[in-house]
């Protein structure tokens, strides 16, 4: 399974692509998705949901995995803001019929690190041993998105979450 994670901002949307399902993931490629915080909000979002489209037309994933909404109350408008990004990213995987994972980012802290709120530089060494790349961990944005497309091939992958899966399906 090719896996499409995305780290969405309205400055740095990073996204990492790696082929799960071998005894270990792929990296197939990862990158940032940079806007002019001077530009205005309708140009700074098509450039996204443009360059996430060319993403997935060019390699092709089966699914993305991508970091839910998460915010404290004194940062609502930052949370909105992120909204605005996150829609245009999962509006390309609609557009593709790829289907949408979400992830909280402490979940997948969890599974990729073995702790909830581990700190950027640990989640950072954490991608780089799971994938045994360290050009991965570059970028800080792009870094993030493999954690998440590392949780969700975690995840899908796991035995306990296919007998969860198959128990609620009857």
């Amino acid at each position: 399974m090719r896996i499409l994670g995305v780290d969405p901002g309205l400055i740095n949307t990073g996204y990492g692509v790696l082929d799960s399902g071998e005894a270990r993931p792929k990296v197939v490629e990862g990158g940032v998705v940079r806007t002019s915080s001077k530009a205005p909000l309708e140009e700074r979002l098509h450039t996204i949901f443009q360059s996430m489209q060319e993403v997935i037309t060019d390699l092709q994933p089966d699914a993305m995995a991508i970091e839910d909404l998460h915010s404290h109350p004194k940062f609502a408008k930052t949370a909105i803001m992120m909204g605005h990004a996150r829609g245009v990213v999962v509006m390309a995987a609609g557009a593709a019929g790829i289907p949408v994972f979400n992830y909280q980012p402490n979940r997948a802290k969890s599974i990729v690190c073995g702790a909830g709120h581990a700190p950027k530089d640990q989640v950072m060494r954490a991608v780089a041993s799971h994938l045994r790349d360290e050009q991965v961990t570059k970028n800080e944005h792009v870094a993030d998105a493999f954690a998440i497309a590392l949780c969700h091939a975690i995840i899908s992958g796991s035995p306990a979450v296919a007998a969860a899966t198959a128990a609620s399906a009857r």
